[in-house]
């Protein structure tokens, strides 16, 4: 397994160790503060990610990461339909809480309608991605 050592991905993983270094110093040095915790916590996990995906890009040549027509394609038709979904979804909580009188909260209605767009994103790419275009 070759592994490119090209400015793109050792700046990538570099990235990703500096922000594993800044959340363990949040941790490190933390005040009492929960939100400096969870930050720091966060900041430790997303740098991870990051190195991981750093060196998995790395064990491929650069032509393979670079999106064809095709997947750009997949992808724009799955961002197009995603956005009607979470159009839809955002219309039908409105509605419903208006109607129904169901108290819903701006911060339930949120992470609804992010996981709804997300999810119907991938399901959308994977349905696509199956079905030739």
């Amino acid at each position: 397994m070759k592994i490119r050592k090209d400015k793109d991905i050792l700046s990538f993983i570099g990235v990703g160790l500096i922000t594993i270094l800044l959340g363990s110093v949040a941790l490190f040095f933390q005040t009492g503060s929960k939100t400096i915790m969870v930050l720091g916590g966060i900041s430790v996990l997303v740098g991870i990610i990051m190195s991981i995906m750093g060196l998995a890009a790395s064990t491929k040549p650069k032509t393979e990461l670079i999106a064809d027509e095709r997947v750009t394609r997949i992808n724009e038709k799955a961002g197009y339909a995603a956005f009607w979904i979470v159009l839809l979804a955002v219309t039908i909580l409105y509605w419903a809480d208006k109607i129904g009188s169901l108290n819903i909260e701006l911060k339930g209605m949120y992470t609804t309608v992010l996981l709804v767009g997300a999810y119907s994103w991938l399901v959308l790419r994977w349905y696509y991605k199956r079905k030739v275009i």
